[in-house]
């Protein structure tokens, strides 16, 4: 039975074209995927069955008592009201509160009726919270558990995921594909926006893939659906196929030293040991990988080499020079480009244009030529430089944050998790792009819990654990991806 119907729905943002007629089912039981490469509407088309936005043209229909009624939702409050809760990739917390005021607040009923409530989710769903801790002290990871705690103790009748998975670790992910499941088995319905079309395909009943705002085509998994199939529904195949990065290569030999970390030692927000005594060097034409599971230090060893956040002991390096107490405006001077992993919070100005962005992350000028053949380069959409950043789609705003490497000409690149907001057609030219730059003498850092992407560029892994590096490997062996998984979960 269909939950619920889009009909022939359209959205413009001044020139921009989100959504071009779109029309698609969601199904009473089932898990339905939204495919599309960045910037392709899928937030948009969730936001307007959310309520977030409201279409230009098109309408959408709700079951009510065994038929389809118009709905027409002004605000998120009229999709709540109507069973529609949306989880979005940035937890929308309040972030003094604690777990259980936080959703009772959601829920409109006291802390002691949202305990029971709760108790009943956590139980069903076989998760584990404690409901005390307040949300600031919180992990990503945890938060995004609150917010799924939360929705499913409303008891929805459709659940919107908005690329949630993105930033989770391989485990929690699978618990929550888990939950999800369950919740679908269970007669709920499941929208799960990615970009990840294995993903897709684990986990969905169906597939939907949106192409420049329009339905590009509706798979249904039982008919034996492929990653092929999709990628071709998804991206421009010359395009993709050209940036396939190339495989890794030993380094150059006679580089110089561009980055050097000397027994550092990093604290975390609360004050606790994060980094542990790290100790690296990358030189010039190389790139050194660090894997390991999320929450190993990776942040701030990444933050502390760019200069947010102090060292507690140790040395940084750039060139020889030490910068361990020079900002980190001033080790952008020296050559040092830092692409973050948030790139909404340290990698762009938000409030800023496209354009401005790229000017102000440049060390050279930059004329209106040079930003028009970077965002063809990089495939923005909308290629508008005038619009403000804030208009664009999450992989998109990583792109502009990811910009700035083609203009600064840098000597050394720190880039944590540089690809986890991006397509796989962007990711696959964001790592041809870092191993380009190492060819062209730069040095290169690539922190990333993805091995594959590692060994895809990488002269060299290291596994990071518990804040230190625990092992290093050259990465022409035989068996080295299983070698690096198995040093990440022994010693993690």
């Amino acid at each position: 039975m269909v939950l619920l119907r889009v009909v022939e729905v359209s959205k413009r943002f001044g020139d921009v074209v989100a959504l071009d007629r779109v029309s698609i089912d969601v199904r009473s039981g089932e898990i339905l995927g939204v495919l599309g490469e960045n910037g392709s509407g899928k937030s948009t088309l969730a936001k307007i069955i959310y309520g977030a936005y409201t279409p230009d043209s098109g309408r959408i229909e709700l079951e009510v008592d065994g038929r389809l009624r118009t709905a027409v939702f002004t605000s998120p409050r009229d999709a709540i009201l109507n069973g529609i809760i949306m989880i979005s990739q940035r937890p929308q917390l309040v972030e003094e509160l604690s777990i259980i005021e936080n959703i009772s607040l959601f829920l409109g009923v006291s802390p002691s009726v949202a305990r029971k409530v709760v108790a009943s989710t956590l139980n069903k769903f076989g998760i584990e919270l404690d409901l005390e801790r307040v949300v600031n002290t919180l992990s990503y990871t945890e938060k995004q558990l609150v917010e799924l705690v939360r929705a499913l103790s409303f008891k929805p009748r459709l659940l919107i995921v908005d690329e949630v998975t993105t930033y989770l670790p391989k485990d929690i992910r699978a618990k929550f594909y888990e939950v999800l499941r369950m919740f679908a088995s269970l007669g709920g319905s499941v929208m799960l926006i990615t970009h990840k079309i294995p993903e897709a395909l684990e986990i969905c009943d169906r597939v939907v893939v949106l192409r420049k705002g329009r339905l590009a085509g509706v798979y249904d998994k039982n008919g034996g659906l492929s990653a092929e199939e999709v990628r071709k529904a998804m991206f421009n195949e010359s395009y993709y196929t050209m940036l396939v990065p190339r495989r890794s290569r030993e380094a150059m030999q006679g580089g110089q030293a561009v980055l050097e970390v000397i027994d550092a030692v990093v604290l975390d927000d609360y004050g606790r040991k994060a980094v542990d005594g790290v100790s690296l060097s990358v030189f010039s034409g190389q790139v050194l990988a660090i894997v390991g599971i999320a929450g190993n230090g990776q942040k701030e060893l990444c933050e502390g080499i760019a200069g947010l956040r102090k060292l507690a002991s140790g040395m940084i390096r750039l060139s020889g020079e030490d910068v361990t107490r020079l900002s980190a405006a001033e080790r952008v001077l020296r050559g040092l480009s830092y692409i973050p992993e948030d790139p909404f919070r340290d990698g762009v100005v938000m409030d800023l244009t496209v354009s401005e962005n790229i000017r102000l992350f440049s060390r050279r000028a930059v004329d209106n030529g040079d930003i028009a053949k970077v965002l063809e380069e990089l495939k923005v959409n909308p290629p508008n430089p005038r619009l403000k950043v804030y208009k664009l789609s999450g992989g998109n705003v990583q792109k502009i944050s990811i910009s700035r490497l083609r203009l600064s000409k840098p000597r050394c690149i720190v880039a944590y998790n540089p690809t986890r907001m991006l397509d796989e057609a962007s990711s696959a030219h964001v790592k041809f792009l870092l191993r380009t730059l190492a060819d062209e003498w730069a040095g290169v850092l690539l922190v990333s819990e993805d091995v594959d992407e590692a060994l895809d560029i990488a002269d060299e892994v290291a596994v990071i654990s518990r804040g230190r590096i625990v092992k290093s490997f050259n990465v022409s062996g035989p068996s080295v991806k299983e070698e690096i998984e198995k040093a990440m979960t022994l010693y993690g």
